[in-house]
């Protein structure tokens, strides 16, 4: 799309947007486009604004009278309607004006009938200004800090962290440090606005308004309750010159472990009891290994004999300072390092997985077992003691130079045929590349490959660990650039 071609398209929906409007009786004004929206319990005058990005942000709804429509968590900070959800931008179905109406006109009649079965966005932060302190604010548990005066102390890349504290007798000036208060504003229907909207809410405010006109205090953190939801804001507050007090919104986060895992998806609760051992932590096992502690799984084995080298770092999840570790220790470092709740109950074994007893017990101890070696001796073992034991594993691995990858459930489940072989393709246009102090090629499969890979191996071991296989037999599928299909 050129410039020209591309400033067309936005004047040309703007237009038919416009148009749209004073078909249905709005009339532009200096605000914007003023008109009725007729609803159940009367008509309502607003103002429609069209952004500076539309057509791809959606218009903006305000009331011509602001406190003729109740304050409600569907209004922002401005008075205007909240229309469009951040999951609800597809197709930009705003550009048409008698479908946005539509929509205008189902909320106020959700309004009207007082949001029943409303979804408890807890967006309290969009209700008010931002500070000028762009620091992220940390917190762990505020439980902890109910009722109690607390402290913020720096800490690495722009945080503050919270501690406990005392209210200081007055203005603490120069300091690093900034003083505040927790406080419960119960559950909450209307979200506040102002500091009197807030104090209203706060059984005793006299000590925490003394500290603030002081200055001795200069942030509020509010625990709020909407519906069976818990939320949290972080608040600067400050004496205003004509009196009262300034709040703004501080950038804020919880540092907990439910906060670091809430977006590991919605089988992870299922997955945290749940034991497997990822057999080779090479560059695919490595992967494999992270995505399955991120998913929610928290026992982990990992099984390796080989060391880390310069060369493997470019296809692997550990860095450069894991270089001579072995590899089952760097991963479980790495691992640790960016999951703190996984110390302890990670294990690892530096030596090559070579006995039956040791794959028996493996097998019995855990709840899947990963095999990533691509090592036929390690594969075929695991196959026969699992056939043995009533049980199966999981074999992953590349082949083809990174162009195929293969997953196997061994034994397929429910008596299903297993896989048929792979067939193997030579790439003529790569010839092998040696490393010195090595006596076999360097595998030319790509990062990519690794990590595309390992994520199609985590979703069967997870569809495996909750009974719900992906496939009874696995995957074989074709990553070449010219199509080849899947098999599955």
């Amino acid at each position: 799309m050129t410039s020209v071609s591309f400033d067309e398209y936005v004047a040309s929906a703007r237009q038919h947007f416009e148009e749209g409007l004073i078909r249905t009786g709005f009339r532009e004004l200096e605000a914007g486009w003023e008109g009725p929206v007729p609803h159940s319990a009367g008509t309502t005058r607003v103002v429609i604004g069209l952004p500076s990005r539309f057509p791809f942000r959606p218009p903006t709804v305000t009331p011509v009278g602001h406190d003729a429509v109740p304050w409600s968590w569907h209004r922002d900070l401005d008075g205007g309607l909240c229309l469009v959800a951040e999951d609800d931008h597809d197709g930009l179905w705003w550009t048409e004006a008698p479908a946005f109406l539509e929509h205008v006109t189902a909320w106020f009649e959700h309004a009207d009938n007082g949001w029943q079965d409303d979804r408890p966005d807890l967006d309290l932060d969009r209700y008010f200004q931002p500070s000028a302190d762009r620091r992220l604010y940390l917190y762990d548990d505020l439980a902890l800090y109910l009722n109690r005066f607390v402290r913020f102390s720096p800490s690495g890349n722009k945080t503050m962290r919270i501690r406990y504290g005392t209210r200081p007798r007055k203005a603490f000036e120069g300091g690093r440090d900034r003083f505040g208060y927790v406080a419960h504003l119960g559950k909450v229907d209307v979200p506040p606005r102002t500091w009197a909207d807030i104090s209203a809410r706060i059984d005793s405010t006299a000590d925490l308004d003394r500290g603030i006109r002081q200055q001795s205090i200069a942030i509020v953190v509010l625990i709020y309750q909407r519906d069976t939801h818990d939320g949290a804001i972080v608040l600067d507050v400050a004496p205003a010159k004509e009196g009262g007090t300034v709040v703004t919104r501080l950038r804020s986060a919880a540092d907990t472990e439910a906060a670091r895992s809430s977006r590991a998806g919605v089988r992870a609760p299922e997955l945290r009891e749940s034991a497997v051992a990822v057999v080779g932590a090479g560059a695919l096992g490595s992967f494999i290994a992270d995505m399955l502690v991120r998913s929610g799984v928290r026992h982990l084995t990992l099984i390796d004999d080989d060391v880390v080298m310069p060369g493997n770092l470019v296809r692997h999840l550990v860095g450069p300072d894991a270089i001579g570790l072995p590899k089952a220790e760097a991963v479980k470092q790495h691992l640790i390092r960016h999951h703190k709740a996984l110390a302890g109950i990670i294990g690892t074994s530096n030596h090559a997985l070579t006995s039956g007893a040791d794959a028996a017990d493996l097998l019995r101890n855990h709840d899947l077992v990963v095999n990533a070696t691509a090592d036929f001796a390690t594969t075929a073992l695991l196959h026969v003691s699992a056939l043995s034991l009533g049980t199966r594993v999981l074999s992953a691995a590349l082949q083809n130079d990174g162009r195929t990858y293969r997953i196997d459930v061994l034994p397929p489940l429910d008596a299903a045929a297993p896989l048929p072989p792979s067939t193997t393709t030579a790439d003529t246009q790569a010839p092998p590349l040696f490393e010195a102090g090595c006596g076999s090629p360097i595998s030319p499969t790509p990062p990519h490959a690794v990590i595309e890979a390992a994520a199609a191996t985590v979703r069967h071991a997870i569809g495996l660990l909750v009974d719900r296989p992906l496939h009874p037999s696995g995957e074989t599928r074709h990553l070449h650039p010219t199509p080849q299909g899947s098999q599955q």
